[in-house]
C-alpha cells in the first residue's frame, strides 16, 4: 500500500515537472492561420529604366518623339529625347481647294521639320509629401538640333530628296507627372518649352525667313519600365 502510494506521488512529481518545463504537446489550434500577406503597393524604383514613345500637341500642330530614362536616384534621372515637328510661321494660313479639296498655303517656299536631340535631368518633386500613384516633376535639357526644309512646289514625299539640312543647339524646360503604380509602363502628360535658334533663316513664307523655332508642346508620354 505505501509503496503504491508512493509510486503515485512521483508520477504525479515528474509529469508537474515536465508539464512546467513545456515538455508535455499541447493541442495545435488550427482555427486561425496566419499567413504573410503580399505588400499591395508594389514598389516602383525597382525598375530604374524606361523606354518609351511621346505624342507631343503645340502650336504649330503634332509631332512624334521618343525618350529613354534612367533613375540616378530616387528623386533624379537623367533622359534623352528626340523628336520630329513641322515648324510654321506664325501668320501662315492653310486653305481648301474646293475643286480638288487639297490643302495649299498661299506664298509658302518650303516645308521645315524640327529634329532636337535633348540630353536631360529630371526631378521628382514633393516625393515624401505625395503618394506614388502621382509623381510630378520638372525638368531641363540641352542638345543638337537639326532642322530640315523641303521646297513645297514638290510632292511631300518626293520633295524629301530635295531637301537642305541645318543645324543648331536647342534646349527646353517643362514640367510634368507620371500616373499610376505598375512597375513595368510608365504613362503621363507634360508641358514643355523648346528654346531653338537658328543663325540664318529659313523661309517658310516667301520673303519672310524664320531663324527662331522656339515651340512649346503638350506631350503625351507612353513607356515600358525594365
Amino acid at each position: 500500500m505505501n509503496k503504491r502510494f508512493f509510486m503515485t506521488i512521483l508520477v504525479l512529481i515528474i509529469y508537474q515537472s515536465a508539464f512546467s518545463m513545456g515538455f508535455v504537446p499541447t493541442a495545435k489550434d488550427t482555427q486561425y492561420v496566419f499567413m504573410p500577406v503580399r505588400d499591395i503597393t508594389p514598389d516602383t524604383l525597382n525598375k530604374p529604366r524606361a523606354v518609351g514613345l511621346d505624342i507631343m500637341l503645340g502650336n504649330s500642330g503634332f509631332g512624334l518623339g521618343g525618350f529613354y530614362k534612367h533613375e540616378i536616384n530616387q528623386d533624379l534621372s537623367w533622359t534623352f529625347s528626340i523628336s520630329i515637328s513641322e515648324a510654321k510661321a506664325p501668320n501662315e494660313v492653310d486653305y481648301i481647294d474646293p475643286f480638288t479639296g487639297q490643302t495649299y498655303t498661299p506664298n509658302k517656299v518650303n516645308r521645315i521639320f524640327v529634329v532636337p536631340a535633348i540630353l536631360g535631368l529630371q526631378y521628382r518633386l514633393f516625393r515624401n509629401s505625395l503618394t506614388d500613384s502621382f509623381r510630378p516633376y520638372m525638368f531641363t535639357g540641352v542638345g543638337p538640333n537639326l532642322i530640315y526644309s523641303t521646297p513645297y512646289d514638290r510632292e511631300f514625299f518626293n520633295s524629301f530628296i530635295y531637301g537642305k539640312s541645318h543645324y543648331g543647339v536647342g534646349a527646353y524646360i517643362g514640367a510634368g507627372a507620371y500616373f499610376g503604380l505598375d512597375p513595368s509602363s510608365l504613362v503621363g502628360v507634360s508641358v514643355r518649352y523648346y528654346v531653338l535658334p537658328l543663325k540664318h533663316g529659313i523661309e517658310s513664307l516667301q520673303n519672310e525667313p524664320m531663324a527662331n523655332f522656339n515651340t512649346f508642346f503638350i506631350t503625351f508620354n507612353i513607356a515600358t519600365q525594365y
